[in-house]
């Protein structure tokens, strides 16, 4: 089939082959992936031991930039929130759907993956997102195989992914999948690699290796895939094309899984960098690419130099009487010689490797936005306060743009995958026990007290504003704590059109400065009621829940009685 030689030669050209960016500047995504990989893992090229037979070490100046950008981006679920264009009318869904949404991430494993997104965002610069049944999975950039090397985006390059499954995940493909029983008999091997190139480890139970391609190809290569006939060749469709078989079977078999007309490749996309001519942009890992080389550099020459000037020797002029001073001699022994000296031993150029370190490591810093402030470390002595809230200041801007570029990608992640079906979830729910938010749910409770209020108002005697809010105020406290269900109708979310908002302002990178602002002005301020509200201020930024702080009560109604009319005297 002219399927199978289509795709074993673009996997080919692209494990193989070099791109042009531009006269002379050749790329291949597939070797920069491995010396990532490498770096990664702290492995030099040509191993850990030298031609001397010495220990290479690795002096890391990555992790722990990575691990401070990832810490400064600061983005988990919580950032994530629903909100609608009907702001009025919608208000009540939105409660209920932000209420639900927590609880639904939790149960479907998807919260926790956010973290993983960003660090591989910081440290690869690209990450890929594909839909699945019931929400999304990130892609192995190692197997995942951008066939346009030079494309900006996606859109204009097709993708091949290779997937390393069990026979328990071949299984759970019927009915999904064809040919299932076939590929499982005839194409396992009892050994997987973690690459296409990389080296085999040996199981006993048996892995199937297989290709999924998704983006165009003609009209007569889907129809032959898929067992029909005719098609025109000049006509492209996108399509997903799943394969086993192509590269490692046991018999030379090949089978057809999956093929069908799509209407878009079903991947989202976040990258660090910007677009320099091809798809994969750079993280933080390539970034540092020549600091790290550097950095090992020094530091293996540091460490033999300082083997050597470690050393203890002794010269003479004399007869020789021993070969080493601790081995041929004992404690209390007498050295019979005229100039016995001890040869000073010394370290030549450590000064300027020394100077050359902190020269590297400043050029990491600037090159990752990486200075003593943003790690958390604590100045040298004598640097000026301002001079770190600028340089923090400065190095948060960049934080923040990051952080709005993977917010872009991942709302629309929500938007196109999560929420729909989170609400085709929801819509299926007849009775909804509402948990989650402290503040949504004090919202959500405020919203039945009016309603409550406004339904009661005529059995109320007559009263004033404030007497009205101390009503409101004790029917709030009664249903504090209670657990809070919601009998839904049908067509509750008919009309109801939700968004996803992912929140990029950063607070958590100005909470010191701002909790020391709120500090200051609670000692200044004297009006008790004020203070009170900046004290409550203050634990709200500190994450504390003073929804659950004792308060005291609001002081109960006085009974509304008329007041009695005096009598007049008649006019005689």
């Amino acid at each position: 089939m002219a399927l199978f030689k289509n795709l074993e030669q673009e996997i080919d050209d692209y494990l193989t082959k070099k791109v042009d960016l531009a006269d002379g500047v050749k790329f291949s995504q597939n070797a920069l992936i491995k010396r990532i990989v490498l770096f990664q893992n702290h492995i030099f090229p040509a191993g850990n031991i030298d031609s001397q037979n010495n220990y290479l070490y690795w002096s890391d100046i990555i992790t722990s930039r990575v691990n401070s950008e990832v810490k400064n981006i600061d983005f988990d679920s919580n950032a994530v929130s629903i909100y609608s264009e009907a702001t009025l009318a919608d208000r009540l869904a939105v409660i209920l759907s932000n209420l639900y949404l927590k609880q639904w991430l939790g149960n479907n494993r998807i919260g926790g993956k956010i973290n993983d997104n960003i660090e591989e965002f910081s440290s690869w610069g690209n990450v890929v997102w594909k839909k699945i049944k019931g929400g999304y999975e990130k892609c192995d950039i190692k197997n995942f195989y951008a066939l346009n090397q030079t494309a900006e985006t996606l859109d204009d390059s097709d993708v091949i992914e290779r997937h390393i499954l069990t026979q328990l995940d071949l299984r759970s493909k019927k009915g999904v999948w064809d040919n299932v029983d076939e590929v499982i008999k005839d194409c396992g091997n009892r050994y997987f690699s973690a690459t296409e190139k990389s080296a085999n480890i040996d199981s006993k139970n048996k892995f199937y290796e297989i290709y999924e391609r998704n983006g165009e190809i003609s009209e007569k290569d889907l129809n032959e895939a898929k067992g029909k006939q005719g098609g025109k060749e000049d006509k492209y469709l996108m399509a997903k094309i799943i394969v086993a078989g192509l590269k490692k079977s046991e018999n030379g078999k090949k089978y057809i899984l999956f093929a069908d007309e799509i209407k878009d490749k079903p991947y989202k996309e976040a990258h660090r960098g910007k677009y320099e001519g091809r798809w994969f942009r750079k993280g933080l890992t390539e970034i540092l690419f020549d600091p790290q080389n550097r950095a090992n550099e020094i530091g293996n020459q540091l460490a033999r130099g300082l083997e050597w000037a470690s050393k203890t020797f002794f010269r003479y002029s004399d007869t020789l009487i021993i070969q080493n001073a601790l081995t041929d001699m004992r404690s209390g022994d007498m050295v019979k010689s005229k100039d016995l000296s001890q040869v000073e031993v010394q370290m030549q150029g450590f000064d300027q490797l020394i100077a050359d370190w902190n020269r590297n490591i400043q050029l990491a810093n600037e090159l990752a936005n990486s200075y003593e402030v943003v790690q958390g470390i604590t100045p040298a002595s004598g640097t000026p306060l301002g001079t770190s809230e600028m340089l923090n200041a400065n190095a948060g801007k960049l934080f923040n743009f990051l952080r709005e570029k993977l917010a872009i990608s991942l709302e629309e992640v929500f938007d196109d995958w999560i929420i729909p079906d989170m609400m085709k979830d929801l819509k299926t729910k007849k009775v909804l026990e509402l948990t989650g938010s402290e503040t949504l749910l004090k919202e959500y409770n405020k919203m039945l007290v009016n309603a409550w209020y406004l339904n009661n108002l005529l059995s109320f005697p007559p009263h004033s504003s404030q007497q009205a809010e101390q009503i409101k105020q004790l029917k709030l406290e009664e249903l504090k704590g209670k657990k809070q269900t919601l009998n839904l109708e049908n067509e509750f979310w008919d009309d109801f059109k939700p968004r996803a908002r992912v929140v990029i302002s950063g607070e958590g990178l100005n909470l010191t400065k701002d909790l020391e602002n709120l500090a200051t002005f609670i000692q200044l301020e004297t009006n008790d009621e004020r203070r009170t509200a900046l004290i409550e201020m203050a634990l709200i930024k500190s994450g504390v829940d003073i929804s659950s702080l004792p308060k005291s009560l609001p002081q109960p109604i006085q009974p509304i009685t008329q007041p009695r009319q005096q009598l007049q005297p008649q006019p005689s």
